[in-house]
């Protein structure tokens, strides 16, 4: 009997440790993949537009764009519905004031704020004060196209109303530009682009932390140079530059210096923090301005990255995402 349980005992040993060996064997190989997955991108292959295009954006719902300081209501609140009667749009939005009394009659307001829904008792006045829209349109820079799939990514950040960030959306669609014109940015105060829509080229209906995502349906991209797609452990500091429209003759590259690299292991913005160091794009523009959100970033021969945020205090440096971020989400 003694050998017996000793000898079930070491079974059991045995049995206990392989079942340990085997947790950590997949513990570490999932982790080791996913960790692969951040860095390494199999010979992926974009290609780096730098285009400025204009962005219009159909709203999920109808969107609060501004507000007095006595109003209940917050800039992104979505009407939902108003004494129990859904509004889907203007038409209904417009049906409903209309049939209010023009009194202090207690009106219910269904809005929702941060993905929640919140009731709010106010009068009609209180609305009608209220500067609502139910679509939202300007110019950015369309980061790349898959020259597989066809899909595009642009901005860098989301579609946001003021300060209020990531907006529901729709769809939208993006076209190309004419006659820029470029405000430029100084200390304290970032510039803009401003331009003329031309020619639709593609569609949308997905408004991510990272940037738009969609497809394009007409644009000629035969004559445009495929770059492979860095891993996060190949950028470096130093040299590196960007492709962006600068005038209505296309896109050149311009040199900028990436300054500090975050080691982030999951999707997070702001992954590079850039300076421009390009004298004929400072000239031109004092740095980074409002519409080179999404330009694409080249080092080495390889995309890493699209500009995302400018430092309003110092225009000349920003920060810019991670292109593996801006694809995969």
């Amino acid at each position: 009997m003694f050998y017996k349980n000793g000898n079930k005992k070491i079974i059991n040993t045995k049995f206990s440790l392989l079942v340990c060996l085997l947790f950590l064997i997949y513990f570490f190989s999932n982790n080791l993949i996913y960790a692969k997955s951040i860095t390494k991108t199999e010979n992926e292959s974009l290609i780096p537009i730098g285009n400025v295009i204009h962005i219009e954006t159909q709203l999920e719902n109808i969107t609060v764009r501004g507000t007095t300081n006595s109003s209940p209501f917050n800039l992104g609140d979505e009407i939902i519905s108003i004494n129990n009667i859904n509004i889907k749009n203007y038409s209904d939005l417009s049906n409903i004031l209309n049939s209010l009394p023009n009194n202090t009659n207690i009106i219910n307001v269904t809005v929702k704020r941060n993905n929640h829904l919140i009731n709010i008792k106010t009068i009609k006045e209180k609305l009608d004060e209220v500067n609502l829209t139910d679509n939202i349109s300007g110019f950015a820079t369309l980061t790349y196209i898959n020259p597989i799939s066809g899909e595009f990514g642009a901005i860098a950040h989301p579609i946001s109303l003021g300060s209020y960030r990531k907006i529901n959306i729709k769809n939208g669609f993006i076209s190309t530009t004419s006659n820029l014109n470029i405000k430029k940015s100084y200390r304290g105060n970032v510039g803009c682009i401003n331009a003329k829509p031309k020619d639709y080229i593609g569609k949308f209906n997905n408004n991510t932390n990272f940037g738009i995502k969609g497809n394009i349906v007409k644009l000629d991209t035969s004559n445009f140079k495929i770059y492979e797609v860095a891993s996060l452990d190949e950028v470096m500091t130093g040299k590196a530059q960007i492709l962006l429209q600068t005038s209505n003759d296309g896109c050149k590259k311009f040199d900028i210096e990436i300054l500090s690299i975050e080691n982030q292991k999951a999707p997070k913005p702001k992954t590079f923090k850039i300076r421009i160091v390009d004298k004929e794009l400072l000239q031109l523009t004092g740095g980074i301005v409002q519409g080179m959100s999404g330009t694409p970033i080249i080092q080495n021969d390889k995309i890493i990255g699209a500009i995302s945020h400018a430092v309003e205090n110092d225009p000349t440096t920003g920060y810019a995402v991670f292109i593996k971020w801006m694809m995969e989400n």
